[in-house]
Parts: C-alpha cells; sequence; structure tokens
C-alpha cells in the first residue's frame, strides 16, 4: 500500500475511533491549529495568533478531488471580502493532511491560493478537528468560538459559507 493509502487508512479508522466527545461542534472553543507556511517555510502560523478575525480553518489534501475545487472556491471568496475591506477581519488557514509535504506544495504551486496553508503532517489538528471528510471547512468567530462547520463540499458551497461570514460580520458591527 503507497504511504497515500497509509494515512487515508490511518486518518479513516483514527476519525472511527475517536471518542464522540472529542467531535467538534459549533460553540466549542476551536482547537489550536498551528505550524509552518507550506510555501514560506520561515513563517509560522497559529490559529490563536488571528483572535480577533473570522477565520476559516480548511482540512484538504491533495488526493481530494472535492478539495480540489472547493480551494479556488474559498480563495476567491477570501479574494472578494479583502476586496471590501474586511482583511483586517477576515481569513482562511489552509490545513494540509498529506503524509508527504514536498506533495501539497507542488500542489499548491500549480494551483496557487492567497491564504495561508500549513501541513499538518503528523495529524494533531486533524485529531482535535476531527473531520469526518475532506474537505471540512470550520468557521471560527472572533472569540475562537467554532460558529459553523460545512463537511464535504457540494452546490452553494461557497455561497455558504459567505452567508455565514456575514452573518457574524453583522452581528459584531450590531454589537452582538
Amino acid at each position: 500500500m503507497s504511504r497515500r493509502g497509509l494515512l487515508g487508512a490511518w486518518l479513516a479508522l483514527s476519525l472511527m475511533i475517536t471518542p464522540a466527545t472529542w467531535a467538534l461542534d459549533p460553540g466549542e472553543a476551536a482547537p489550536e491549529v498551528a505550524g509552518r507556511h507550506l510555501l514560506h517555510a520561515d513563517q509560522r502560523l497559529r490559529l490563536s495568533e488571528m483572535r480577533g478575525k473570522l477565520v476559516i480553518v480548511d482540512f484538504w489534501a491533495t488526493w481530494c478531488g472535492p478539495c480540489v475545487i472547493s480551494m479556488p472556491q474559498l480563495d476567491a471568496l477570501r479574494t472578494k471580502l479583502h476586496g471590501e475591506g474586511l482583511a483586517e477581519r477576515f481569513e482562511i488557514i489552509g490545513v494540509n493532511v498529506d503524509d508527504d509535504p514536498a506533495r501539497a506544495r507542488r500542489f499548491l504551486e500549480l494551483h496557487p491560493v492567497h491564504y495561508p496553508v500549513i501541513s499538518d503532517l503528523i495529524g494533531l489538528a486533524a485529531r482535535r478537528y476531527a473531520p469526518p471528510k475532506l474537505p471540512s471547512a470550520y468557521l471560527v468567530g472572533a472569540d475562537g468560538q467554532v460558529k459553523f462547520i460545512y463537511y464535504g463540499h457540494g452546490e452553494g458551497y461557497a455561497e455558504t459559507l459567505e452567508e455565514k461570514l456575514r452573518e457574524l460580520l453583522a452581528a459584531e458591527v450590531a454589537g452582538g
């Protein structure tokens, strides 16, 4: 079995045997996500350093067909919101779960995105978030709590995430 196949089997098994109490639900504190930027190894990234912003934490892999479709949609959403002057209030962190960071780097060089992407080589973030499928997008509020989760990819993916983001942004402006 290839390394990719072994990682996929391990990830599937680890998700199946993860206690239900470890599953992340909206309203819970978002676990830390941290690592080196895949394309800029000198840059480290921590979700906790983005407190005060809305952040989408997106788990993906190069071998995941729906991930390949969702990433440009997330990138377009980020570009749109940053273009509206919301760069200080919104960001995306991509979390790659491939077993080979070099493969993920090559993928990003061919299919670039403008948001930071880290490698979860040892699976620490994947164990904490326990995404049941890829991609999985966790919308984390400015308060560090998970506000919304979108598992997989389907029709209306980007629109649903944008709608939830705008609801949260409006609630912040309204003071709630």
